[in-house]
């Protein structure tokens, strides 16, 4: 079973430095990058595949679909059982923690930028340990 690692973020710079961050950290070799909430969503719906594990590092703040909007549309489909989303913002709003506890898929919630230090709080998470070990 393969982690695949979607980034999500309307920022270009983030995601690219994002994405030094996951791959240099081994995290994920080759990360998927996204600009809005609508791509990542689109993106699963055609190619997800039960054999594989996905985790969402979601950006909150983002045009056409924000992150609560795809977290509010994953509860809809059949495989959101399946996805990890760790929210990455640069929100210091105590309430956008709260309110991202209460969605299932997310397992960990982060401040913009990823450093390696963040890397190595993603590999201790207990749902994504056994990828790491």
């Amino acid at each position: 079973m393969s982690l695949n690692v979607l980034i999500v973020d309307d920022d270009k710079m983030i995601t690219l430095l994002h994405k030094v961050m996951v791959t240099k950290n081994k995290i994920c070799a080759n990360p998927l990058l996204f600009k809005d909430g609508k791509e990542p969503l689109d993106f699963l719906v055609n190619e997800y595949k039960p054999e594989e594990r996905y985790l969402v590092l979601l950006d909150i703040n983002m045009p056409i679909l924000n992150g609560w909007e795809f977290l509010d549309e994953i509860q809809t489909k059949e495989f959101s059982k399946e996805i990890m989303v760790i929210i990455v913002t640069s929100s210091v709003d105590s309430s956008d923690k709260l309110k991202a506890n209460t969605y299932p898929q997310v397992i960990g919630f982060l401040e913009k930028p990823i450093r390696t230090d963040s890397c190595n709080y993603i590999k201790t998470l207990p749902e994504l340990a056994p990828f790491f070990s």
